[in-house]
């Protein structure tokens, strides 16, 4: 904590400090280097990169404005058009990026100004963009599950399956609140439905379309793994943007690797310290300290993950959301094994709780972008989007209350 306060980053916290407890603890210090390479040794971990690979790859090559323009069509029609189509591009975005900060910047820089020429109001075109964006890491491919699924275990394939109705129960919620506040205030044009325009935009972005039925089919069909998907869903990035689209050319390939290669290496070395850290309070036995405290209070699951919800909410409001799996997890995941909660749903309760991070002050990186893009201060953002971290959380509340909600796919696909 003492590191993070400094400003630190994460990786090097969890690494330095875990250092000095082997050193106290008098463990050989060439455990730290083991641990480290152990951790990241492991071929899941793969996808990550990959994923973000085909994420950079399908949204420098024309994907962004097809996927849009098919929104438009299919939902610009209802009153809050606009909005609308943001939070429907973002569902559409997050079955190929898994990531929310890139689906902020790739929409956010389209539709912002376009919501401002159609008298949106700044801070609701932010806060729309910036919520919508959460959507990201919930709806398959998912990185931070990625994350979870390596720290603890959990299949992978199954996670991604676990996010479908819970990502889309968040977009649901968000348009209805978005037409709400489109009446209320008379956003945006009112304008008709064109079947016409539907199908030419559908055939537009069909190839875009079919990045998530690869991705997907394959994990579901059992053809591929998660990883094998992601070095298939980067094959057909580069063919969509070199061949279908043409808007790729080699020249602009050394950036994107370097971009996403960077991303990548920061991930896997948070998870390298994360690992070490991991093996330390295990070693000295917090877990079960923290379920001894916990069961004290409470052993009612739906009461447990209701206090492991509120410790997400504070601690995504400072910590960045992989960084907060990684710290987070180790600690708490005995306890729901001991009191039988199912470890798919708290997977997809702590991805969804920590997801909510990205639209709250001071660190939420989504809303900070979209601020940014609008030109507003983020205070003036985070007022807006209370309505949508209202909805978020009623989501998070209908998946705890029913966890078939999100256990209902994964069990019927994969048995």
């Amino acid at each position: 904590m003492l590191l993070l306060i400094l400003n630190v980053p994460i990786a090097f916290s969890l690494m330095i400090s875990s250092l000095v407890a082997v050193i106290y603890g008098g463990f050989p210090v060439v455990v730290v280097i083991q641990r480290a390479i152990t951790a990241t040794d492991s071929f899941i971990l793969l996808a990550i990169p990959f994923f973000m690979i085909a994420g950079n790859l399908m949204d420098n090559g024309g994907i962004s404005k097809r996927l849009i323009s098919f929104a438009n069509s299919s939902v610009g029609f209802i009153r809050g058009g606009l909005a609308h189509v943001n939070i429907v591009t973002s569902m559409l975005f997050a079955g190929i990026t898994g990531a929310a900060v890139a689906d902020t910047s790739a929409v956010g820089s389209i539709l912002i100004p376009a919501m401002k020429s159609e008298k949106y109001s700044n801070s609701f075109s932010a806060a729309v963009t910036g919520s919508s964006s959460v959507i990201g890491v919930i709806i398959p491919p998912s990185i931070p599950f990625v994350i979870y699924g390596v720290i603890t275990g959990v299949s992978v394939g199954r996670l991604f399956m676990a996010g479908f109705i819970p990502g889309i129960l968040i977009g649901l919620s968000q348009m209805l609140i978005s037409y709400v506040y489109a009446k209320k205030y008379n956003f945006g044009q009112v304008k008709h439905f064109s079947l016409r325009n539907f199908f030419a935009d559908l055939k537009g972005s069909v190839l875009a379309l079919l990045m998530p039925v690869i991705i997907l089919g394959g994990i579901i069909l059992g053809v591929v793994t998660p990883t094998e998907a992601a070095v298939l869903a980067t094959i057909y990035a580069l063919f969509i943007g070199f061949f279908a689209y043409g808007e790729l050319s080699i020249k602009r390939m050394p950036g994107l690797l370097l971009e996403s290669a960077k991303t990548a290496a920061t991930v896997m070395f948070m998870i390298a310290g994360a690992y070490l850290y991991g093996w330390i309070i295990t070693s000295d036995q917090i877990p079960q300290k923290v379920v001894a405290l916990v069961t004290n209070f409470s052993s009612n699951p739906s009461v447990v993950l209701w206090i492991f919800v509120l410790i997400y909410f504070v601690t995504g409001m400072f910590i960045d959301l992989g960084a907060s799996i990684i710290l987070l997890v180790p600690v708490l995941f005995p306890v729901i094994q001991i009191l039988g909660i199912d470890p798919l749903l708290f997977g997809v309760v702590t991805v969804m709780a920590l997801a909510i991070g990205l639209v709250t002050p001071p660190v939420g990186a989504c809303l900070f972008i979209s601020c940014e893009i609008a030109g507003i201060p983020l205070a003036k953002g985070a007022l807006a989007a209370i309505p949508f971290i209202i909805g978020m959380f009623l989501v998070l509340m209908l998946i705890i209350m029913f966890p078939q909600l999100a256990l209902f796919i994964p069990r019927i696909v994969m048995g």
